[in-house]
């Protein structure tokens, strides 16, 4: 008998299903997910993959144009193929610069140096090559990926037709370092790719920087550009017209030929700069592009110290020509005479000291005191108004503290006061023969060449003095809108009767037609005045040759002064040179080119050393 057995049905346990339920699971969390993104975001994912494939690039704005007062142009703009990097991806790709160097002609030393001024900003572009050749950089945009952290742009870069005559006032530009961005947050300033470095440049940055403007670019799947979606055109920077005479300017550089020393001529009238000269001088175009070290190591090595403005930064003791101020103080006193003699016996008595004079001028009264420059006079006439006043006169007319140009350095130059003995360590005694140095000029007395020509247009203005400043109009980068002046700005007034004026800007005459500057400086047709001065500064070497002045005397459209170091006498040196840079500016009517338009300025109502 066979027994039959019935199949059992399997049971499915809970082992069996759990993949099904887990990939069930799964599915419906895909599900869901993908409902939630095509669904409920879907737009704004969509949003944002447009915005994967586009991307904003600021374009530099171009900086604002700088012209002289008839219209020339020192400082434009011109397009020039940048090469960048971004710092942070070279360091870690160091074989790049090499790569680009060999492409581009140049030392892989100079790229490195450039990377290495930008370190501060790592993931930014900076500029290490400016003018590179167009079909290099079409070579390095294709080899785009095999260089990361390189780029190539087409930027506006400030360029300079005159690199030489106004290295001085007009700076350079290239990109910021650490310091230069907490000097500019510190005036709300947003730093450009490119800052003014000095000069005009850097005083007047908020105005020449301009706006940047940005370009909205779509890239492809390789991050290559595609096309141009949107674009907001940048703003450039103000035009700025300056007061400076280019022509006058090179005139006085070429004058000055190399000579340590100084020329600054200004308007009276306006306390505009006619022309600023420090010499000797350099060339800008090392700095345009970013100075290397070996440059750098020149200009500091030199010995003629280029770099220094000695115009505005360098103080010097002013000699016979501070007898000005000691006439002017000699009034405030109320003590000025014209009728007044002493006597020169060929030197002053101090005690037992003698200090000497030029020569033995025998009883002598003070036009031809001031004509002859005596020391002995000048002496006799400090002692009588006293250090304190005569230091109060001096400060008064501008001395002793910074004229405030529109310049980044400037020195303040020294007056002797009480003050300033208490502040030296330990602090100084003041002696009689002290007062007999300070009435010529020399001791512990020191100018600038700047403030000795706006002493000079402070009497020339019969007491009027008015702020120097290079920038004489402003207007916008875009649009045809007129200049706006810069109103002068009062800086000194010296009350006196008219009849001081006129005696004073008399004897300065006759320094010219009968005095110690007779045939030095004079002008054929052209009555105007002025005062030497040799200023002894150290043993053994010439002195230093000073001359100021004021042209024409009756209606003064030109103050100078001209300092040249260890050059001898006033007389010889520096009066020649002033001579033919007031000649070169006063010339006829005819031959003076036109101002631009709508830029006509509007006035506001120890041991006694010798001098000659």
């Amino acid at each position: 008998m066979s027994v039959i057995h019935a199949p059992t049905k399997r049971e499915i346990g809970l082992r069996e299903l759990l993949p099904l339920i887990l990939l069930g699971i799964a599915l419906l969390v895909i599900f869901v997910r993908l409902w939630y993104l095509q669904v409920v975001r879907g737009d704004d994912l969509s949003e944002r993959g447009r915005a994967l494939r586009t991307s904003e690039v600021s374009r530099l704005a171009p900086r604002g144009l700088i012209y002289d007062r008839n219209g020339t142009l020192v400082a434009g703009i011109q397009p020039e193929i940048v090469l960048t990097a971004l710092p942070g991806v070279v360091k870690r790709n160091p074989w790049v610069l090499a790569k680009v160097a060999e492409m581009i002609g140049v030392p892989v030393e100079k790229l490195e140096e450039k990377v290495k001024q930008s370190e501060w900003r790592p993931h930014l572009p900076a500029a290490i090559h400016v003018g590179v050749p167009i079909e290099v950089a079409a070579r390095i945009v294709e080899s785009s990926e095999a260089l990361p952290g390189i780029g190539v742009e087409s930027q506006p870069m400030r360029t300079f037709p005159d690199t030489t005559s106004l290295c001085h006032l007009l700076g350079y530009v290239w990109t910021p370092n650490d310091r230069d961005v907490e000097r500019l947050a510190a005036l709300d300033i947003k730093p450009a790719d490119y800052v003014g470095k000095d000069g005009l440049e850097r005083v007047y940055e908020r105005e020449l920087m301009g706006a940047p403007g940005t370009e909205k670019l779509e890239f492809d799947a390789r991050r290559r550009p595609l096309r141009v979606i949107e674009r907001d055109s940048a703003i450039p920077g103000d035009r700025l017209i300056l007061s400076l005479d280019l022509k006058l300017q090179q005139r006085a550089q070429a004058l000055l030929n190399g000579k340590r020393g100084a020329a600054v001529a200004l308007d009276p009238q306006t306390g505009e700069i006619l022309c600023l000269v420090s010499s000797p001088g350099f060339d800008s175009a090392l700095f345009q592009r970013g100075i290397s070290t070996d440059n750098w190591n020149m200009l500091q090595s030199d010995d003629g110290h280029p770099l220094i403005n000695r115009a505005t930064g360098s103080r010097y003791s002013p000699g016979s020509t501070f007898k000005i101020v000691v006439a002017t103080a000699a009034m405030e006193k109320g003590i000025f005479s014209l009728s007044r003699p002493a006597v020169c016996r060929g030197f002053y008595a101090v005690g037992n000291r003698r200090s000497k004079c030029l020569g033995v001028h025998g009883a002598i009264t003070f036009h031809s005191a001031f004509a002859r420059s005596c020391n002995t006079y000048f002496s006799d006439l400090a002692v009588r108004v006293g250090p304190e006043d005569l230091a109060k006169t001096a400060l008064r007319m501008g001395l002793g503290r910074k004229t405030g140009i529109d310049l980044p350095a400037e020195s303040p130059g020294l007056v002797p006061t009480q003050e300033w003995l208490d502040s030296r360590n330990p602090p100084l005694k003041w002696y009689p023969g002290d007062t007999v140095n300070f009435g010529i000029g020399q001791g512990a007395m020191a100018a600038t060449p700047l403030q000795m020509a706006y002493v000079a247009g402070l009497v020339a203005n019969e007491g009027v003095g008015y702020r120097p400043h290079l920038v004489r109009a402003k207007a916008p980068g875009k649009g045809g809108n007129s200049p706006t002046p810069v109103k002068p700005e009062l800086l000194s007034r010296i009350e006196a009767p008219p009849g001081f004026w006129r005696e004073l800007k008399s004897a300065m005459v006759e320094v010219i037609a009968s005095g110690t500057a007779r045939g030095a400086a004079t002008i054929p047709g052209l009555v105007w005045g002025g005062k030497t001065g040799s200023a002894e500064h150290r043993k053994r070497e010439q002195t230093h040759s000073w001359f100021v002045g004021a042209a024409p005397m009756d209606n003064p459209k030109i103050a100078i002064c001209v300092l040249v170091e260890a050059a001898g006498h006033g007389s010889t040196v520096a009066a020649p040179i002033a001579r033919d840079i007031v000649s070169s500016y006063l010339k006829p009517a005819q031959d003076q080119p036109a101002l631009p338009p709508g830029i006509a300025a509007r006035n506001e109502s120890g041991e006694p050393r010798r001098s000659g």
